[in-house]
């Protein structure tokens, strides 16, 4: 009998799993900080400044276009102020879009009817947020700081091109099958924090001075002038004088063509010292003629002074003589 030989087999059976990536988060939220910028305090006085920042709320936007995507916004705290170091304020307004609606406290806004590419218009997509202030006199200078703080509601695709595959929600938000959201949880607070700078700053009058004409160097009688200085709010000040474009050895002296003229300007209308640019030369906001010691922002000192032609030196040709003198306040 033929031998029958059993073939035994074994089946090796190939399986793969094909894994859905896992979606990342469309949708970040931050702290954020908007800097304003560094103006003097009479800018502030009378002129408005504008800036732009982030609002905390960062989408990945090129992800499933075709899908619905829903975004809310509450403004839960805010004073509108910026506030400086002695307690003075600067109001300003914010609001989504350049020159839009402002926001205010317990504004809820369901932006989810705008076009993503608008909305998230800020830096690496970003929804961006402006800043208007009001004029504000008086202010000392100093770093004024105030803050927005801002709930995010959302809900957008993570994965996907055409159809959504998976969505970053924030916490509790429960999303429709269709309309609008009416399940928006709780949110993602953020704070955007907002600064602006204060700087000291000046006003200054400065008269000419003329000597008029003479035969004689010696001829030419002294000429009393007032410099007027306002300085912000709270800056004690020194002022000083330069020794001007032609000074010789410590001399200021006058030029025209390559002939000089010696003069000197002394502090006050009848004292004998100089008034120069450095140390003990230069004049102190307290020992001002008018309203020493009053720093309001809006009061005028006054620095009264005598030019002289000086003595006793040889009378140089003929010809209109000039000079430039500086002025400089510290603080």
């Amino acid at each position: 009998m033929p031998t029958l030989t059993r073939l035994s087999g074994a089946s090796l059976l190939f399986a793969a799993a094909i894994m859905a990536p896992e979606a990342a988060s469309a949708c970040t939220t931050a702290t954020t900080n908007t800097n304003l910028g560094s103006f003097s305090s009479y800018t502030i006085a009378s002129t408005p400044q504008q800036g732009s920042g982030l609002a905390g709320l960062q989408c990945d936007i090129l992800l499933a276009a075709l899908t619905t995507h829903y975004i809310g916004l509450r403004v839960e705290a805010s004073t509108f102020r910026l506030t400086g170091p002695t307690g003075q304020t600067i109001p300003y307004t914010a609001s989504l879009t350049s020159g839009g609606t402002p926001l205010a406290v317990g504004n809820v806004l369901d932006l989810s009817s705008l076009s993503l590419v608008s909305l998230l218009s800020g830096t690496n997509n970003s929804v961006p947020i402006y800043f208007r202030t009001s004029a504000a006199a008086g202010l000392r200078a100093g770093t004024y700081s105030g803050f927005i703080d801002l709930r995010w509601y959302y809900s957008v695709c993570s994965l996907g091109v055409a159809v959504c595959l998976a969505y970053s929600s924030s916490p509790g938000f429960v999303r429709p099958l269709i309309g609008p959201a009416t399940v928006w949880g709780t949110g993602v607070p953020v704070r955007v924090n907002v600064q602006l700078t204060v700087q000291n700053d000046c006003i200054i009058t400065a008269p000419n001075v003329a000597f008029g004409s003479a035969p004689l160097a010696g001829a030419f009688n002294p000429v009393t002038r007032t410099i007027l200085i306002r300085c912000s709010a709270g800056a004690v000040y020194t002022v000083g004088l330069d020794d001007g474009n032609n000074a010789l050895s410590g001399v200021r002296r006058m030029r025209s063509g390559t002939n000089y003229l010696r003069y000197e300007l002394y502090k006050t209308a009848t004292s004998a010292d100089r008034w120069g640019a450095v140390g003990a030369a230069r004049r102190s906001s307290a020992s001002a003629d008018t309203n020493a010691g009053i720093y309001d922002s809006t009061t005028t000192q006054g620095y009264s002074y005598r030019a002289a032609i000086l003595p006793g030196q040889i009378t140089p040709p003929a010809g209109s003589y000039s000079d430039t003198i500086r002025i400089d306040v510290t603080f």
